[in-house]
């Protein structure tokens, strides 16, 4: 092998983490739209490290939305039925 083909390997292999490095800033950065729902609370179980979910307070702040939205469930349930 020759200099010149050990560079442009070395430049693809760059590329290519480049463009990974740069795709995982711009997922980390996109907001959710506002029409998704909340995750599955599967995510507790899940291993990935570059998800936005995988937060270690993530769990306990869609349990307190689930909580919160169940409450005020029952609360419009209970004024329609009077």
């Amino acid at each position: 092998m020759d200099t010149s083909s050990i560079i442009i390997m070395t430049l693809v292999v760059f590329g290519l983490v480049g463009f990974y490095a740069i795709g995982l800033y711009f997922n980390k950065k996109t907001p959710l739209p506002e029409e998704c729902e909340l995750p599955s609370l599967k995510c507790e179980h899940c291993t990935s490290v570059t998800c936005s979910y995988s937060e270690k307070n993530r769990v306990s702040i869609i349990k307190k939305d689930i909580k919160e939205s169940l409450k005020n469930n029952k609360s419009r349930e209970g004024a329609l039925n009077e």
